[in-house]
């Protein structure tokens, strides 16, 4: 079946496709679906210039504009959508929504000493940040030629990073991380944090 109104969700966080169906499109598609509302039809992904996602794309049809656009919205918040995503209509931002925030963390691959490279466990540090990030809050990484990006997700980025910047402190891989405060939409006002070297 096919809707009338073509809308696209912009997800403005680092999250790869199959990722993407599964936290957003699928659950999207199923509530919309039940409600005969309308039908997730596609998705893609905009790169920038390093080869990182920058946002997400879900495209969407509606059978009503106004009363689906709340259900897709209240969906895709219930899913983790990060603040700053946008609901865009015939060329125009029709809806501003997210609860989320991210805290991203990129790690130095280059500059350290070999020997912080030599001994790092990666699952141990990503577990580690996580935790004092807040349960659950690990959404991925991205590897990049010259950083790591570590991507967490909780209410407040800025609490966050009060929680993981003592433990960023301590760690040999913690040296020169570049950490984005509120990582993902300009309009959020992110700011950029650099590690110490020790």
């Amino acid at each position: 079946m096919s809707y009338p109104h073509m809308v696209i969700a912009r997800l403005h966080e680092y999250i790869e496709p199959i990722d993407r169906g599964n936290r957003y499109e699928d659950p999207l598609h199923a509530v919309l679906e039940a409600a005969q509302a309308g039908a997730v039809t596609g998705g893609g992904s905009q790169l920038n210039a390093s080869g990182q996602i920058e946002f997400a794309d879900v495209e969407i049809e509606l059978a009503n504009l106004e009363s689906a656009i709340d259900l897709v919205a209240s969906t895709l918040e219930a899913a983790g959508a990060p603040q700053g995503s946008e609901i865009h209509h015939e060329g125009s931002v029709v809806r501003v929504f997210g609860r989320q925030q991210c805290l991203a963390v990129y790690l130095d691959g280059t500059s350290l000493p070999d020997e912080v490279y030599a001994n790092l466990d990666f699952d141990q540090v990503v577990t580690a940040i996580g935790t004092a990030a807040g349960p659950e809050s690990y959404r991925g990484c991205w590897q990049g030629p010259e950083e790591t990006g570590l991507y967490f997700f909780g209410s407040n980025a800025e609490e966050m990073f009060g929680l993981v910047e003592p433990l960023l402190r301590t760690l040999p891989i913690g040296q020169n991380a570049r950490v984005v405060v509120r990582h993902g939409n300009e309009s959020l006002q992110p700011r950029t944090v650099r590690m110490p070297r020790h």
